[in-house]
């Protein structure tokens, strides 16, 4: 801009601020996380929420046992690993000498010496 010329931005930014939004609080408000329809539903009945959304449940006793229930299948299976795919996530168990000592249609043991559980 030329000398002597002044932007009046900033005025009209004024002005529009207090035409347009006159009334509406325009600060940003704190959102309050909001419960799924599950976790809705399993509060008011009482219930534990992994029942309800079928969450994967691992039970560890120490290094050498696992019971795990609410799976859908067995992807991998050796005796230095074991990946089952759950309705959230697929679950890895890494050790020596795994061996899967029974399974049903939602619970399955492992046992062996376990090193490692990963979520993928």
């Amino acid at each position: 801009m030329g000398k002597g010329l002044k932007s009046s931005h900033e005025k009209f930014k004024k002005e529009a601020k207090n035409t347009l939004y006159k009334g509406i609080d325009t600060k940003k408000k704190k959102v309050e996380p909001r419960l799924s329809c599950l976790e809705e539903l399993s509060t008011h009945l009482s219930l534990p929420p992994d029942i309800l959304a079928g969450a994967p449940i691992i039970t560890a006793t120490g290094r050498n046992e696992i019971c795990l229930e609410n799976y859908k299948g067995i992807i991998e299976y050796n005796s230095s690993l074991v990946k089952v795919q759950t309705k959230a996530c697929k679950i890895c168990i890494e050790g020596k000498e795994l061996n899967i000592l029974y399974f049903t249609e939602d619970e399955m043991k492992i046992i062996g010496f376990i090193k490692a559980i990963h979520y993928l």
